[in-house]
């Protein structure tokens, strides 16, 4: 039995375009020993080449969340320079701030800032925090006549049996869980805290990246052979721009005002350590879902160590404040074309610490967004190459040729 793929050839004519089906004799390739020998070499090399990119991206993993880290920060800060890169006229000459002088000012009060913050607010934080971790015994301690008091509901309301000791092991394995998966935590924070000297590298990195930006794109832009390539890959690197751009920046007022609210509210209730809260709230909303419901949880447990009435208010606090920040305000900060649907984030979040845990979660919601961006292109690349075999009146323009 022989078997006909058919493939197409095109011959642009003035009005429309021809094309001609021929029939290709599978069993003619597939008595060529040469060509089905080049064939699977193709085949064979393709996928030791997604291999090695594969084993590539798995070791340099660290320098490319370096470079993703480095990103970020330069989008923080563009607008800045932008905001100093400025000119003024005087009489009858322009004086203009470089972009570069520009940059080196952003810098200069980037590290005033940060002078000023941690000379009076470093102190104040850290005697929190020493406090916070001299109780943490205490805490412990409480912790375990919580679950002890959870593992006698059963016997206490005479379930049966069975049922006691269905929910007493349901307990006990939730907390075994619950203290695993912090060790796991904490371990994989001090782990993490070996790169802190990293950190010097990305203001180093982003100096380059913000002077050489504009000049790095018209270097790709002017590579490509095609006018219409570089319009579509221009068009391409602006809008991915624009997404991370707004996202991020959205992202870091949300955490200022976050910080702010709650480190000022936890404060009003009496909760212990505010200022505490106050920074890991702001810090934690960089993680998406799981930052705010943990630090939430937290905070609601502290305060229960201490009188229950008291975490009664911390939670109505932080349940009502949370529907505002995320339905009111959030939505507010950030523009309607990088907005991601909830279950997106929902499953990117999960996505994310299945593959890279804290840091994983950490990025989920920024490389959903630059994936949305690139199916939207996509979209658009084919929706365009197939309205270039559609007339006007939507008739296609392809004929085929040799109809007789």
């Amino acid at each position: 039995m022989q078997y006909f793929i058919f493939h197409m050839t095109y011959d642009i004519c003035p009005g429309y375009i021809i094309v001609a089906l021929m029939p290709l004799n599978t069993d003619s390739l597939l008595s060529d020993p040469v060509r089905v020998r080049r064939i699977v070499t193709q085949v064979i090399l393709l996928v030791a080449a997604a291999a090695a990119v594969v084993w590539m991206v798995f070791e340099l993993r660290m320098i490319l969340l370096l470079l993703a880290f480095t990103a970020i920060f330069c989008y923080l800060i563009a607008p800045l320079v932008d905001f100093f890169e400025f000119s003024i006229r005087v009489g009858r000459f322009v004086l203009r701030v470089p972009h570069t002088m520009a940059i080196i000012i952003v810098y200069l009060l980037m590290a005033g800032a940060l002078a000023f913050t941690l000379e009076k607010v470093g102190p104040l934080l850290s005697d929190q925090l020493s406090a916070f971790f001299e109780n943490m015994p205490n805490y412990a301690k409480q912790l375990d006549q919580y679950a002890k008091k959870l593992s006698a509901l059963p016997s206490r309301y005479r379930l049966p049996p069975g049922w006691q000791q269905s929910l007493t092991d349901g307990v006990n394995s939730a907390v075994t869980g619950l203290l695993d998966w912090l060790q796991r935590v904490a371990f994989k924070t001090v782990r993490l805290a070996t790169y802190l000297l990293w950190l010097v590298l990305i203001p180093v990195l982003g100096f380059f990246f913000l002077k050489d930006a504009k000049a790095i794109s018209d270097r790709l832009l002017s590579s490509l052979p095609a006018a219409d390539m570089r319009y579509r890959v221009a068009t391409f690197l602006n809008d991915v721009s624009e997404t991370m751009a707004g996202y991020i920046r959205a992202q870091l007022l949300a955490s200022l005002i976050v910080g702010v609210v709650m480190g000022v509210g936890l404060w009003l209730l009496g909760l212990p350590y505010p200022l505490v809260f106050g920074v890991g709230a702001g810090l934690f909303e960089f993680v998406p879902l799981v930052g705010p419901i943990s630090l939430g949880a937290v905070a609601v447990l502290v305060a229960s160590f201490h009188s229950w009435r008291n975490a009664l208010l911390v939670f109505a606090f932080l349940a009502i404040y949370r529907v505002i920040h995320d339905y009111v305000i959030y939505p507010r900060l950030i523009s309607r074309g990088v907005e991601v649907h909830p279950v997106v984030v929902i499953l990117a979040v999960l996505s994310g610490a299945e593959l890279g845990g804290v840091v994983g979660v950490f990025l989920s919601v920024p490389v959903a967004a630059l994936l949305i961006v690139c199916w939207r292109h996509w979209r658009d690349l084919r929706q365009d190459r197939s309205l270039a075999l559609v007339g006007s009146d939507n008739e296609p323009l392809a004929r085929l040729g040799n109809s007789d």
